[in-house]
């Protein structure tokens, strides 16, 4: 009797192990394919002849049918607050930024300052709570900064700055969205909602200017893409995927998207990237990312 039962203990531990390892499968799988997705916007903002606001505006319109599309067959309601508001407004902020960043600067440098996201989140709560940076966190930011100093160092001579600027604006507006998380009456499937709607309109006159002067299919082709695809689909997958996978898992997958990004503007763009950037690219994704496994791992044995 004591052998059927801890046969039947051992096999029952057996099935919750086969369980956790095709969750964590299936989790990695959804976050690599976010990362993928997020990762063909410098090629296809690179490829569309319009303005920043018209490809912003544009790719929220096809972005509000996937989410909306989404959050109606999960039967998700609308939230509207103060807290959604703002959110969507640094969301609309991060947006704009960035894609003006990849048509000022290089895929390489918009994408890389865009992931000192974590260090604003630092600083951030440094300032505004008063929570005191540990020796990890100030390690990360001097190297971070460091990386910046690489992409400034190049940006000087070929006349990027500018771009690389609104790279950090973007980087700094994004730390303020997912801080927006921890707010009370968070909901970030309604804050996109509303920034989507919000590019849309900012965008209206400008877009038949840009279409005047360059109406192609291609552009469309690219600009559904990078709505549906890169806009819309990466958000959903992120969203599955952290509902299987620990942080460090997430963390670790995700750091594909400042590298694949840039190959795949050199590769389909010809856009080449400099020696001080590849530096630059290397301590702020290594810094950024060694930081936030880091992080992972001390909150995971915390709550064990």
């Amino acid at each position: 009797m004591k052998k059927r039962k801890k046969e039947g203990n051992e096999s029952m531990e057996i099935t919750r192990e086969t369980n956790i390892n095709t969750d964590s499968l299936r989790g990695t799988m959804y976050v690599l394919l976010s990362a993928i997705c997020f990762s063909t916007g410098g090629v296809l903002i690179k490829l569309i002849p319009w303005s920043s606001m018209t490809i912003q505006g544009i790719r929220s319109i096809f972005s509000i049918l996937v989410v909306g599309g989404y959050m109606l067959l999960r039967r998700q309601r609308f939230v509207w607050n103060k807290t959604v508001f703002w959110g969507a407004i640094c969301n609309t902020v991060m947006a704009f930024s960035f894609v003006a960043a990849t048509k000022l600067t290089t895929a390489a440098n918009a994408i890389v300052l865009q992931f000192t996201e974590p260090i604003f989140v630092i600083l951030l709560m440094w300032f505004i709570y008063k929570k005191k940076p540990g020796k990890d966190a100030l390690i990360a930011c001097v190297v971070v900064f460091a990386g910046i100093l690489c992409f400034f160092f190049e940006s000087l001579g070929a006349g990027q700055m500018a771009g690389d600027l609104l790279a950090i604006l973007s980087g700094f507006t994004y730390a303020l969205v997912m801080m927006m998380k921890k707010f009370e009456g968070a909901d970030f499937e309604s804050s996109l909602i509303v920034s989507n709607i919000i590019s849309a309109v900012v965008g209206i006159p400008v877009y038949f200017r840009d279409f005047s002067t360059a109406f192609v299919a291609d552009a469309w082709a690219f600009m559904l893409l990078l709505g549906v695809v890169q806009f819309g689909l990466s958000y959903i997958f992120l969203s599955k995927g952290l509902d299987y996978v620990s942080p460090v898992t997430a963390s670790l997958t995700s750091t594909i998207e400042p590298i694949l990004n840039p190959i795949l503007v050199a590769v389909f763009y010809g856009e080449k990237i400099g020696a001080a950037a590849v530096v630059g690219a290397v301590l702020v994704v290594g810094a950024a990312a060694v930081y936030n496994v880091r992080q992972s791992i001390q909150t995971e044995k915390s709550e064990k």
